[in-house]
């Protein structure tokens, strides 16, 4: 019987070791919106309700979303007057300063990161004459600069990128946008793609696809590999501004519907034929067969398999939603113009986060310097507010 016991134990801490070094269950933010599909949907071993501060972060300019990656939680510091844009890599345990590298911006202030085989990659305005802009790559548990490459055409670079594959994506406008392609190795540019009008979307990264959406919408799909066109959804304008793409399930989420009887459209991924549409002001996130969509004053969710709607969580008086909801082990968080984080169970909507973090947490997408937006993992949800970052385990 004992050694019966002593196998059982083996077998479990074989199994919990296994789990532990899942991805999919130790849980990584890689990209705006959690994953290079930019779905808001995360699991990580170590997150239960209730929620305790774990530590919060003050830095000198606005806080972007976070990089949550083995011991560490990567963020832009927007900087001030006197400080640069500056990525830093925060403790995961702590919140203590791991390394702090200001990335080159000769005209504008704006940065933009992503996570990929031990690596960050941030894109920035580079070179004052307006006509280019340039991507880093830096080790990620050190810093070091690995290298910096032009990006040649473009002079406004608002569109954080994806990095997937071996591959580093995104997109820079000023006159007409283009699509930019990186090896992620050596910096070497793979190809470029034109564009209506390349502002403000992540690129996002599904199998063999990279899409992306501008206004009215201009929506795209193209090869990842060759950056052939595969597709280009054209809405009935063009003109400066986008959102970023969401892919889920074979279908893709775009945004900037003006002239529709939704302000957000859904594309067939492999064809990009419209199918139908949706309301939401933010990124819409997905788990399973639920669909987050979020306006001003509601987060609904939607069940994919019917259309029905699930539930409806509100707020009111002079609290809003201003934030793309995510999807951490059931929890959806999502964040309010008063500073509330607040959390509801994914199956019935029950509230079960209250949190007042003392600042607003905004996450407008449009030209935000830096791009802001919540992650999670590595058993953390991680809230940019402001000028502080809150880590909550």
């Amino acid at each position: 019987m004992k050694g019966i016991g002593w196998l059982a134990i083996s077998v479990l801490c074989s199994a919990l070791g296994a789990l532990a070094q899942d991805p999919a269950l130790t849980g990584v933010s890689v990209a705006y919106q959690v994953n290079p599909a930019h779905t808001g949907s995360i699991k990580t071993l170590g997150l239960t309700l209730p929620l305790k501060k774990q530590w919060s972060v003050s830095l000198n300019g606005n806080a972007s979303y976070p990089l949550i990656v083995p011991g560490e939680v990567i963020v832009i510091d927007g900087g001030n007057s006197s400080s640069p844009s500056t990525l830093k890599a925060l403790n995961a345990t702590d919140g203590s300063l791991l390394w702090s590298q200001p990335v080159a911006s000769g005209y504008g202030p704006w940065v933009g990161a992503a996570y990929d085989n031990g690596m960050v990659f941030a894109d920035n305005y580079d070179t004052p004459g307006f006509n280019s802009g340039s991507m880093s790559a830096f080790n990620a548990a050190t810093g070091t600069l690995l290298w910096t490459t032009s990006l040649p055409g473009q002079y406004l670079f608002t569109s954080p990128p994806t990095a997937a594959n071996g591959i580093v994506y995104t997109g820079g406008a000023g006159v007409g946008g283009t699509v930019y392609a990186l090896e992620e190795a050596n910096g070497q540019l793979l190809w470029t793609a034109g564009v209506q009008n390349g502002d403000a979307s992540a690129p996002a990264i599904v199998g063999s696809g990279v899409y992306v959406s501008y206004a009215c919408p201009q929506s795209y799909r193209f090869n990842a590999k060759s950056g052939a066109q595969v597709w280009n959804y054209s809405g009935p304008c063009e003109g400066g501004g986008g959102d970023t793409a969401v892919v889920y399930n074979g279908l893709v989420y775009v945004r900037d519907a003006f002239f529709y009887s939704t302000n957000g459209l859904t594309l067939n991924a492999t064809t990009g034929a419209l199918v139908g549409g949706f309301n939401s002001q933010y990124a819409p996130a997905f788990s399973g067969t639920t669909a987050l969509y979020t306006e001003p004053t509601t987060v609904t969710a939607v069940d994919l398999t019917t259309g029905g709607t699930l539930w409806t969580a509100s707020v009111t008086g002079s609290e809003s939603f201003t934030c793309s909801p995510i999807v951490v082990n059931g929890i959806v968080f999502t964040g309010t113009s008063t500073g509330m984080l607040r959390g509801y169970s994914l199956s019935t909507g029950q509230q079960g986060v209250a949190l007042n973090l003392g600042q607003p947490i905004s996450c407008s997408e449009y030209f935000v310097v830096p791009q802001a937006g919540m992650g999670a993992g590595q058993g953390l949800v991680v809230v940019p507010a402001g000028t502080e970052v809150f880590a909550l385990r």
